[in-house]
């Protein structure tokens, strides 16, 4: 199967650069890569230019006017030619495994939901200089579970790989993952069905809620359910100074209430701009 995989990104060229390299030893070939890029960031651009990676690069841009993550979204998928899409945060790094995992596990109906390790900033900074790379903590998560402790990394623990064995892996993933909820930093599902809600909801004025929250009621209001690929599609988090998002997040989730109380399954601004109701 063809995979498309849907990158946000803003102003971090660097990590993009380390995604590509990522994505090149990945274990599965079937893909293309859409960068969603909330900015036109000249640097991206010119860099993009002497790619040389053995998958195509789509590049999505757009002007730089405050939060508009979602647009971006929604336009790379609108580019997209695979059947199945898989989203990573722009500040993730993905194992080899990353990609197959999603394909392996992939359900009709069902969205993946999967987690990310997220370093402190001495490894953040090795992974950056390239001193350090993510084969090594994939292949030796454990060696290095000490220096990831010190360096206050968290959730060491969903660096962990027991997709090796998909037997034990299916008897055990439903008790160590019971939640099952989607964070937008890793997902994946059938393009069919993202469309069907019309996509990412461009209307909430900043970025929390619309990527992760909003987009999964919507999703199980059709009838497409959450399944778990933690400990199978591992991403590593690199750190980065982060904005307080409370009082965001306050404002969002009472504009979330008050789309659920109306049934706004099919947002109105999404892929398509409509009047949609159902």
């Amino acid at each position: 199967m063809f995979v498309s995989i849907i990158v946000p990104t803003y102003k971090d060229t660097e990590a993009l650069w380390l995604i590509f390299e990522a994505l090149e030893k990945q274990t599965y070939k079937n893909f293309e890569l859409i960068i969603a890029e909330d900015d036109n960031d000249t640097n991206l651009k010119d860099s993009l230019k002497n790619h040389n990676f053995s998958f195509r690069i789509k590049h999505y841009t757009q002007e730089d006017k405050g939060w508009r993550k979602a647009r971006a979204l929604n336009q790379s998928i609108l580019l997209s030619e695979g059947e199945y899409l898989i989203f990573f945060d722009g500040d993730c790094l993905p194992y080899s495994t990353f990609v197959q995992a999603h394909v392996s596990l992939m359900e009709k109906n069902r969205i993946l939901c999967g987690r990310r390790v997220n370093l402190g900033d001495n490894i953040s900074q090795k992974l950056r200089e390239k001193t350090l790379h993510v084969s090594d903590i994939e292949k030796k998560l454990f060696s290095f579970y000490r220096a990831l402790k010190d360096d206050a990394a968290r959730h060491i623990e969903q660096g962990i790989f027991l997709y090796k064995f998909p037997w034990i892996y299916n008897k055990i993933i439903n008790i160590l993952d019971k939640k099952k909820r989607l964070v937008g930093c890793n997902f994946s599902l059938y393009k069919e069905d993202i469309v069907k809600i019309n996509g990412f909801d461009e209307s909430y004025p900043s970025g929390d809620i619309a990527d992760d929250v909003d987009i999964e009621w919507r999703l199980n209001a059709i009838g497409v359910t959450n399944k778990s690929c933690k400990y199978a599609a591992n991403l590593l988090h690199l750190n980065h100074s982060r904005f307080d998002r409370k009082e965001a997040h306050k404002r969002n989730y009472t504009l979330m209430l008050e789309k659920q109380k109306n049934s706004l399954i099919k947002c109105k601004d999404g892929i398509i701009k409509c009047n949609c109701l159902d």
